[in-house]
């Protein structure tokens, strides 16, 4: 045990390390770029990293069309995943991007050899009464590569059941806006808007419920030179499109259980476990 007691803190120090040391990977090649004062290498390079965090935002923002009644309501976490097309894995003029896995000649930017990105999220669906739901999300991830990222959004769902009221439907229709803001440390900030029509059918005899959505997004990146605490920053452009969503959610008791495939020119996976209450 006096053994063990060294060696696990040994492998604890080694961790800390190896995340710190990844963790200004992205910082470093930032850093590279705004000294050569390329911005337009700096746009191409970093509008991977920007579309994705438009995309694995702009899912499992909701799991059914309905709307709680007050003060009914549901928390928990959802797991955003992106898949990488390789297509970003360099720009149109053959030059690493921030997830290529190489060193370019000519720039001498190095990419972070992503395949895909995670992102945990933590969310409050709330009743507001009149078929009013407002959404709360907000998360702080530090992840290995990129660095300490921070989300916050808020977002309103309408079901728009009294609209079918004189000739019922077999499914609920919903509406949805959200808006979040995004960081990582302290020289990278972008913000996401998305509208979304929802779908929903819920089935009586299993606890299943499906649904589907189409919607817009729309996400930008600001990026500041990491070594300046206050100047002019770089916009970088993410997605701009009509993304379209399905899922089912599963629910048993208090517990729902959600997964959701998001198409667009990066696909999302998302899962999501909550409670409802």
């Amino acid at each position: 045990m006096k053994i063990l007691l060294p060696v696990a803190r040994l492998v604890l120090l080694i961790l800390i390390f190896v995340n710190c040391s990844f963790g200004q990977s992205l910082k470093t090649e930032i850093t590279k770029i705004y000294k050569n004062g390329d911005y337009e290498l700096l746009r191409s390079y970093f509008s991977p990293m920007s579309k994705t965090f438009g995309a694995s935002l702009s899912s499992s923002m909701f799991h059914t069309a309905e709307a709680y009644d007050f003060p009914h309501f549901d928390i928990g976490i959802n797991l955003l995943s992106v898949a990488i097309p390789s297509s970003a894995r360099q720009d149109s003029n053959s030059h690493v991007t921030v997830f290529g896995n190489y060193i370019n000649d000519s720039t001498k930017i190095s990419g972070l050899n992503m395949s895909n990105f995670q992102l945990p999220v933590l969310q409050l669906n709330f009743g507001l009464g009149d078929n009013t739901n407002i959404l709360l999300r907000y998360t702080r991830w530090n992840d290995s590569k990129l660095g300490d990222i921070n989300v916050f959004g808020a977002g309103i769902k309408y079901e728009l059941e009294n609209l079918f009221s004189i000739s019922p439907i077999p499914f609920n229709i919903g509406i949805l806006a959200f808006y979040q803001k995004y960081k990582v440390d302290k020289y990278i900030e972008g913000a996401a808007f998305d509208m979304h029509l929802i779908f929903s059918k819920h089935f009586r005899i299993i606890p299943l419920e499906l649904y589907a959505s189409g919607g817009y997004l729309n996400n930008t990146t600001n990026i500041q030179n990491p070594n300046e605490r206050a100047g002019s920053s770089t916009s970088v452009e993410g997605l701009e499109n009509i993304r379209y969503q399905a899922g089912m959610n599963f629910s048993v008791f208090i517990i729902n259980v959600n997964a959701e495939y998001s198409f667009g020119e990066y696909s999302t996976v998302s899962l999501g476990v909550r409670v409802s209450l």
